[in-house]
C-alpha cells in the first residue's frame, strides 16, 4: 500500500514534479552523451595507438631504449625467440624491425625522423599504416622505382616532397661511422596523429641493414599482435619468464600517458556523473521539502491514527527514489538512444581536424559506453533518489501529531 500511496504522492503537484523530473532526465542526457563522447574518444584513441604506434607489447634490448644507438640489437637465441613467438596461442602476428634515427634531407628542407626497417609483409599484418595509404598516394612497397620509402603526409609538407621525390636518409651504422643512402617515396600515409606521421618513415630491413653494416637477422624491436586485448598482459608475463635478457613492454609501458588515460577514464566519467547526480540532488530535497511543508496535516494525522515513524520515512523515501527513477529512466533511455545514433552516424568534427591531429586524435567521433555504465549509473540514480529523501524525511518525523493536525 506504502508503494501506491507514494507513486500519487508524487504525482499530486503535476506541474512542479514534471519539473523535477525532466530536470533530472535533461540532466543525466547530457551527463551520458558526454561520458559517451569522452569514452568513445578515449578508446578510439587507444585503439589507432595500438594498430598504428606501438602494437600489444615490444621486445627491446635492455640498453636499446635508453638512448636508441644502433649498436644494441636484440641478442641472445633469436632463432628460440622466433620459434616461441610462432607458436605461442594468443599472438596473432609478429614483425621484427630495425630502428634507429636518422636525418632526412630533400632539396628544400631537413629534419629528423625515426626509421623504421620492416619486412612489408610482417608488418602488415602487426600495423594498419599499409592501408592509410590512399589510391593516389601510392602504394605499400609495391611496383617502386629506386629504393623505397614510406612516409607520413605531415613530413612530405615538411621536406616539400611529393610522391616519386627523393629523400636521403643519413645515420650512423653499427660502428658509429656517418652512413647513408637515397631513397624514392613510394608511398604517403596519413594516420590521425600527425606528430607521428611527420616523425616516422618506413623502409625495408633488406635495404637498410647493408647500409647499417649490421647481420642479416640483426633487429632492434619486435612488434606484436595479439588476438584478444584482454591476455596482453598475461602474454608479456610469459615472455617475461622464459626471456628476463630482454625488455618486454606492453602499450602502457610504451606509451605512459595513454595508458594513464585509459585507466583514470573510468574512474573521471563516474566523478563526473556524481557531480551532475549531487546537484540533482539538490533539486529532489528542495521538491520533497516543499511537499511535506505542504501536508503537514496530512502527516500529523497519519502520525496520529497509528502510523509508525519507520513507515512515514520509508513513504516519504519512495517518493524520493521514484520522482528520481522516472526521471532517470527517461534521461538514461535518451541519453542511450543518441549514444547510439551518434555511434553509428560519427560526429564529424572535420573543422577542427589540423588541431585534434596534433594531439593524435581522430576528428571524427564515435561516442559509446558499455553495459556496466548504464547499471552502474542506475544505482547511482537510486542511491541519488534515497540519500535526497534522508533530510526531508527527517523533517517529517518531527512533526508533532497534536501540532501538525491543528497547523492549517
Amino acid at each position: 500500500m506504502i508503494w501506491i500511496v507514494a507513486w500519487k504522492n508524487v504525482w499530486r503537484n503535476k506541474a512542479r514534479s514534471l519539473v523535477v523530473v525532466m530536470a533530472i532526465a535533461f540532466g543525466l542526457l547530457g551527463g551520458v552523451f558526454s561520458s559517451a563522447v569522452l569514452k568513445g574518444t578515449s578508446d578510439q584513441r587507444v585503439r589507432e595507438a595500438v594498430s598504428r604506434e606501438t602494437s600489444h607489447l615490444q621486445i627491446h634490448n635492455k640498453a636499446y631504449t635508453d638512448d636508441n644507438e644502433v649498436k644494441f640489437v636484440i641478442g641472445g637465441d633469436l632463432e628460440k625467440l622466433d620459434n616461441v613467438l610462432d607458436t605461442m596461442k594468443g599472438i596473432e602476428a609478429w614483425s621484427p624491425r630495425v630502428k634507429f634515427m636518422a636525418m632526412a634531407g630533400s632539396a628544400n628542407a631537413g629534419t629528423g625522423v625515426m626509421v623504421m626497417g620492416i619486412d612489408p609483409d610482417r608488418e602488415s599484418r602487426v600495423t594498419e599504416i599499409h592501408s592509410l595509404i590512399r589510391d593516389s598516394c601510392g602504394t605499400w612497397f609495391q611496383a617502386c622505382k629506386g629504393v623505397p620509402v614510406i612516409v607520413g603526409e605531415a613530413l612530405t609538407k615538411k621536406l616539400k616532397v611529393r610522391l616519386h621525390s627523393k629523400i636521403v636518409l643519413t645515420f650512423q651504422d653499427m660502428q658509429g661511422n656517418l652512413t647513408g643512402g637515397a631513397f624514392r617515396i613510394c608511398g604517403i600515409y596519413r594516420t590521425s596523429n600527425s606528430v607521428f606521421d611527420e616523425m616516422n618513415v618506413f623502409v625495408t630491413r633488406t635495404d637498410v641493414i647493408p647500409l647499417l653494416a649490421a647481420e642479416t637477422n640483426s633487429c632492434h624491436e619486435i612488434a606484436m599482435r595479439m588476438k584478444d586485448a584482454g591476455i596482453v598482459e598475461q602474454i608479456q608475463s610469459t615472455l617475461k619468464t622464459l626471456f628476463p635478457a630482454l625488455l618486454i613492454q606492453n602499450w602502457k609501458e610504451i606509451d605512459p600517458l595513454l595508458g594513464m588515460l585509459n585507466d583514470f577514464m573510468d574512474l573521471w566519467l563516474y566523478l563526473f556523473m556524481g557531480i551532475i547526480m549531487l546537484a540533482l540532488g539538490f533539486g529532489i530535497i528542495n521538491t520533497m521539502l516543499m511537499a511535506i511543508l505542504e501536508r503537514t496535516r496530512e502527516l500529523g494525522m497519519l502520525a496520529a491514527i497509528g502510523m509508525n515513524k519507520q513507515k512515514i520515512f520509508s513513504l516519504i523515501m519512495l517518493e524520493s527514489v521514484f520522482l528520481s527513477l522516472t526521471g532517470g529512466i527517461i534521461g538514461i533511455t535518451m541519453g542511450t538512444a543518441l549514444t547510439w545514433y551518434t555511434n553509428l552516424t560519427g560526429i564529424n568534427l572535420g573543422t577542427f581536424t589540423e588541431g585534434f591531429e596534433k594531439i593524435g586524435y581522430n576528428p571524427m567521433l564515435y561516442p559509446s559506453l558499455d553495459l556496466f555504465f548504464f547499471i552502474n549509473l542506475t544505482l547511482m540514480v537510486i542511491a541519488t533518489g534515497i540519500l535526497a529523501s534522508v533530510y526531508p524525511a527527517r523533517r517529517a518525523l518531527k512533526l508533532r501529531p497534536a501540532e501538525a493536525i491543528r497547523n492549517d
